[in-house]
Parts: structure tokens; sequence; C-alpha cells
């Protein structure tokens, strides 16, 4: 497996200098090839086949949420949020080629807080009491197997797993549902949530903050957890912003 990890930044705005000090500190501490794909890099990287039509009206968080799901499934390899690592990477690369059992490798959740919260996200796309219960009732379980679920920010795959091949799948289904609306009201703002102020007025901006990829992720990181490895280190969740 090549050691590649994969950095998104998927907006026309100049990437800001804490950003590129997160950025400078993987390709100094990671020991591997650090790719940064841009907005103008898209069409080259993502097949038109597989490029979602519903892509252009994401907000920018959303479009790198697709973008590294496809990178998973076509080419594995590393994942990495734009924050501050300070660590070498090679490890978890050098396990998951030792080990044919794994199929990624990442670092352990830190508390279950930070389990993706997919009852939020039902409620706010309206559905039913039923599905809501069942988000509530499927977080808590997802949260009380927290130590042995890798986390959203950074991550080693191997590529076309079962596990990504199931998150590519639910992803372009939650976008096929979600399109019609984002036709109607595209994001207009690079983190816009619903509900936001903009203009004066509430956005109509149809996606939930976590729909399209961490209440996906989560819940087949729990459905998979025994072939996962929790020990890429995490990177610095401070400082960032």
């Amino acid at each position: 497996m090549q050691r590649r990890i994969f950095c998104f930044w998927t907006g026309t705005n100049e990437m800001p200098e804490n950003r590129r000090r997160g950025l400078e500190s993987l390709r100094a501490n990671s020991g591997c090839d650090v790719e940064l794909i841009t907005a103008g890099d898209v069409a080259a990287f993502v097949p038109a086949a597989d490029l979602h039509p519903a892509y252009p009206f994401l907000n920018l968080a959303h479009r790198a949420d697709f973008l590294r799901c496809h990178a998973m499934l076509r080419h594995g390899g590393g994942y990495a949020d734009i924050k501050p690592h300070h660590a070498s990477w090679l490890p978890a690369f050098d396990l998951l080629e030792r080990d044919e059992r794994l199929m990624a490798v990442g670092y352990g959740e830190p508390g279950d807080g930070a389990i993706s919260n997919m009852y939020n996200s039902s409620r706010e796309l309206g559905e039913p009491l039923h599905r809501r219960a069942r988000a509530w009732l499927h977080r808590k379980w997802l949260q009380a197997q927290y130590p042995h679920l890798i986390g959203c920010c950074a991550f080693v795959f191997r590529p076309d797993t079962p596990f990504v091949r199931a998150w590519w799948s639910e992803m372009n289904r939650r976008l096929d549902a979600l399109l019609p609306a984002l036709r109607e009201n595209p994001a207009r703002l690079p983190k816009e949530r619903p509900g936001d102020m903009i203009d004066g007025m509430p956005s109509r901006y149809p996606a939930p903050w976590t729909h399209v990829f961490g209440d996906i992720f989560h819940p087949l990181a729990g459905r998979y957890r025994r072939r996962l490895s929790t020990s890429l280190p995490p990177p610095d969740f401070h400082g960032y912003e």
C-alpha cells in the first residue's frame, strides 16, 4: 500500500495560516506523502460517473466528506483533517499491511460525546417519532462502544473494503434523497447548517451537519469494530479554527 495521506480543501477561499501550519505538520511528521486535493483538482480526482450531482450544492465540509469516502473506496491509504499532527503514521500503515484481518487503523474516540449525533440529524430532518427513537437508541449503543470505535478525522483504510463500500452506498443514497432540496437550497456558507441565520433568515440548507458522514461512519465502525485498530495517534484538536 502506498504511504499516502489525502487532505481536501474544497473551496476557492485561501487556506488560513493555522490550517497551513496543520498541513505542514502532517507533511513533516507523518513520514508519508501528503496529497492535497483542492477544488480545482476534483474533476481529475473523481471520475464523472462517481461524482454525485448533489456535490456542487453541498457546503465545503460536506464536499470533503464525500471526497474522503471516494478516496478510501478507490485508493485506500490515509485521510487526515487539516489539523496539527505530531506523530508518524508509518506504524499504522505497517500494521494494516501486516494484519490481513484489519480493514482500517484510526485513532480511538476520546469519549462518548465524540460519537456522531444521528438523533439530532433525525430530528432536523423531521423524521417520525419511531425513527428518532431508533436513532437515539443506536447512538446510546455506539456511545457505550466508543473505546473500540475509530474517529472521523484521521484514518488509514485498505481500498474497497466492505466497510467503505457500505459507507459509499449509504452516503450516495442519502445524497439522492437530499438532491431536490439541495437544488432549491444550495449552501452559501462554507460550514452552513440548517437554521443558520443568513441575511436575517434561517438557512433552508437541508443536510444536517453529521448526516452524510459521521452518522454513517460511526455505525459502520460499530459493526466492524473487531476489524479496526485504534492505534493511530490522534490529531491535535486545539488551535486550528
